[in-house]
């Protein structure tokens, strides 16, 4: 579906965060940095406490391995069953969607960790 390929997508980019600080040729053909910036600022709006290192430490506990892409869809499904959705221009994402998108916004504006 469309939805597993944009948390895909964003797992990865969020799991590479080297692509964050790349030109915006190097994020997957279907991100608009754009649209990952204004995502991104709508949830932290809704969300002003928000920091990278926090979003990081909730989204990926286990680190930013290959077990992040079942463990962030199983949250996202769980948010969408309880009710915890984020809409956006007639977008809605679940908050675990949202957080990520807010999460690659700051990396891209801070530089990825460690850096």
């Amino acid at each position: 579906s469309t939805r597993r390929d944009l948390l895909a997508a964003l797992v990865a980019l969020a799991a590479a965060p080297s692509l964050v600080s790349a030109t915006p040729a190097a994020l997957p053909p279907d991100l608009d940095p754009e649209a990952v910036r204004r995502i991104g600022a709508a949830w932290l709006k809704n969300h002003p406490g928000a920091t990278a290192k926090a979003l990081a430490a909730k989204l990926f506990p286990r680190g930013r391995g290959p077990d992040a892409l079942a463990r962030l869809r199983a949250a996202a499904a769980a948010d969408f069953r309880s009710g915890a959705v984020f809409d956006h221009r007639g977008w809605r994402l679940s908050n675990t969607e949202g957080a990520l998108f807010a999460l690659i916004s700051l990396e891209a504006r801070s530089g990825p960790p460690g850096a």
